[in-house]
């Protein structure tokens, strides 16, 4: 601190920017605990959601497929239809070919039997492009039902592993929780703000840091002496030019980090 009795104003300001910074700092001790608990996790949570997406695909496919399908079958179903109807014709045609009296007559008759047998064909054709169709989705959808199991029991035995893992850091999540919000509650919001946003910025989550031999003790970028002296006044909080972390200044642990 400098030397000479500061006036009234400025040592509000100090106490005001004093309980700034250990509320920062108490608040950073206890952010760490939590990214701790949450790192325990490992990559469950990742995987678990990569699972959860994969499940969501197989599962719209196989909807997908199963309504086409469904479609394939009606198509045959009016296709065989069809074609039942069209051999029927074909029956009362030739029928009619005993009975016919001049050429016109039989010419027109056969011309309708032929017609009648290129559209048996066509329908014979669409029948069986159809039933590969349907050989082909159906083999799709067992491998997509087989797909859709195995992803559901990996699914349930994620979900039982963060369970079990979520339940033993339960009570040391909720202490820690209390204390958050206890501290968050004295903090000026601008501040918390500015705290949330870097920290959510920052690998590990570090948002404060202290000035160490004239540096930020995070990034090492040196800091001019007078601001050096600025900070070290403690009139208000400072942030790092360099890496945007908050700057504090701690006398007896100068050179260590927060």
């Amino acid at each position: 601190m400098p030397s000479g009795p500061p006036d009234a104003i400025k040592m509000m300001e100090v106490v005001m920017v004093l309980k700034n910074m250990q509320a920062l700092l108490d608040l950073q001790q206890v952010d760490r605990q939590l990214f701790a608990l949450e790192r325990s996790k490992g990559d469950l949570p990742r995987t678990m959601s990569e699972t959860v997406a994969r499940l969501r695909e197989l599962t719209a496919a196989h909807a997908q497929k199963s309504a086409q399908l469904a479609a394939l079958l009606q198509t045959r179903h009016a296709l065989e239809n069809a074609l039942s109807l069209a051999k029927e014709r074909k029956k009362k045609y030739e029928s009619q070919l005993y009975a016919v009296k001049t050429n016109k007559e039989y010419d027109a008759i056969t011309s309708e039997i032929e017609n009648t047998e290129k559209e048996i064909d066509q329908s014979e054709t669409k029948i069986l492009e159809t039933l590969d169709q349907e050989e082909h989705l159906k083999q799709e959808t067992v491998l997509d039902q087989t797909q859709i199991q195995v992803f559901e029991q990996e699914k349930q035995k994620q979900e039982e592993a963060l369970g079990r893992l979520v339940e033993q850091n339960k009570s040391r999540l909720e202490l820690l929780s209390r204390d958050r919000l206890q501290l968050v509650s004295g903090l000026e919001q601008n501040l918390l703000r500015s705290y949330d946003r870097i920290r959510r910025g920052k690998e590990g989550g570090e948002a404060v840091t202290v000035v160490a031999h004239g540096s930020c003790s995070s990034c090492r970028t040196r800091i001019p002496s007078q601001r050096v002296m600025e900070i070290r006044d403690m009139i208000r909080i400072y942030y790092c030019e360099s890496c945007g972390r908050i700057l504090l200044w701690q006398e007896e642990e100068a050179g260590a980090a927060v």
